[in-house]
């Protein structure tokens, strides 16, 4: 049911009334509400036209609740954008190859560096719909790209990465230096000093089976690898959300929620959104993935096209 407007209040009152209605029906995310209210003081025009639309068709249309998403995305990614500022997408790949070749690992292709486009990375997070105080995971998390999408769009408790190149891991850690020591939290409804965590270390020995949403980008993982990640993954509670690039998950106690084609940095990647079976094996009855509307992505059971193509993609990305 659509909430009633008083009519005397004024336009920005209107539309921090109703950033509020929709964080609290966890429509959006506290931290959405934060970058909502920097675009009402901002006066920004587009918010207008949505409170024009409200006020016909209700907050719960579709398409009204994709706009608010997009401008909320927007005006994260600019503070993501001022996060990374130095640290770009060469300079992982840079630092990725020459670490690899002194450490005479250029022949592991599971150690490739790619990373996440930050809108579709943020859509399948929509999809999927974080719970407030929830635990998010990057398994090989390079410069801390996929953790800090998280961070900024949803309310987690904790964002945790995994990188086992110690280069790699050192410039995430510049990153999370420059986040704590920034004025970034203050963009921020939920954050807190140390929920944001980069670790070096192998995601095969370090615990991370308390995670609520895992994800990992696997374009290039051997099977071997996912196939013992998946087994490792088998620790997380019922009902846990594992993403995956162009490989699904090998074990048999997850269901494949999802299976799409977005846009990533090296070109498109199948992306793969696991659930965890209960322990019986029977699905876990909770909501399904969330509608997204104006998605671009496309089923691959519908696509001629072979994953493998992703692989090509990604190798080509650090020469």
């Amino acid at each position: 049911q659509k909430p009633t407007m008083e009519p005397h209040l004024t336009e920005p009152a209107k539309l921090l009334l109703l950033a509020s209605i929709l964080a609290k029906g966890n429509v959006i995310s506290k931290n959405g509400k934060a970058f909502l209210k920097e675009l009402i003081l901002k006066k920004d025009s587009r918010l207008t036209k949505f409170l024009v639309a409200f006020d016909s068709d209700g907050a719960q249309d579709p398409k009204h609740l994709d706009l608010i998403n997009k401008l909320i995305e927007e005006e994260a990614e600019k503070l993501y954008d001022s996060l990374f500022d130095g640290c770009s997408l060469e300079h992982g790949k840079t630092v990725s190859k020459a670490e690899r070749q002194q450490k005479g690992l250029s022949t592991q292709k599971s150690l490739i560096y790619g990373e996440v486009e930050f809108h579709s990375f943020a859509k399948v997070l929509r999809k999927i719909g974080p719970k407030p105080g929830t635990v998010f995971y990057d398994l090989g998390s390079g410069t801390g790209k996929a953790v800090f999408v998280a961070r900024f769009l949803h309310d987690f408790a904790e964002c945790k990465g995994i990188e086992v190149l110690e280069g790699l891991s050192n410039a995430a850690q510049t990153v999370q230096e420059r986040f704590e020591d920034g004025e970034y939290r203050q963009f921020l409804s939920v954050s807190s000093p140390g929920d944001v965590s980069l670790l070096q270390g192998s995601i095969l020995t370090e615990d991370w089976s308390d995670g609520d949403i895992v994800f990992a980008n696997s374009t290039c993982f051997d099977d071997d690898l996912m196939d013992e990640m998946g087994k490792r993954g088998e620790a997380l509670k019922p009902g846990t959300f594992f993403v995956t690039f162009t490989k699904g998950l090998t074990s048999p106690h997850f269901e494949i929620m999802e299976r799409k084609r977005y846009k990533m940095s090296w070109g498109p990647a199948t992306v793969y959104i696991h659930r965890r079976l209960n322990l019986d094996g029977t699905a876990v009855n909770s909501e399904p993935l969330k509608d997204v509307p104006d998605d671009d992505s496309f089923d691959e059971d519908n696509d001629d096209e072979s994953s493998d193509d992703d692989d090509d993609d990604d190798d080509d990305d650090d020469d």
